[in-house]
């Protein structure tokens, strides 16, 4: 039996509850802009390609990658991607 994920897309200004407090998201990396970045690191072709395998076996495609700069009240800034941030959407508010 297969389950469908859900899939959220993030907004700038969106708050957000992590395991660190409450945080507003104040960017949002595009799958491109990762790779953009990785190849400025030097990291190799082929762990860039591994990467690319990856995204497109859990989203089916690359362009639905993204990664988001989420920043605290104290202004510590945090980044989490597409996975941390439907866990956190997913996940049930406390009353």
């Amino acid at each position: 039996m297969s389950r469908r994920f859900r899939y959220y897309v993030p907004s700038a200004g969106e708050l957000i509850e992590t395991e660190h407090g409450k945080a507003h998201i104040s960017r949002i990396i595009a799958y491109h802009e990762v790779i953009d970045e990785l190849k400025a690191a030097a990291v190799s072709e082929e762990e860039i390609r591994q990467f690319e395998s990856r995204v497109e076996q859990f989203l089916g495609n690359v362009s639905r990658y993204f990664e988001c700069e989420v920043v605290y009240s104290n202004g510590e800034i945090e980044r989490i991607d597409w996975s941390e941030y439907s866990c956190l959407r997913a996940k049930p508010k406390r009353r």
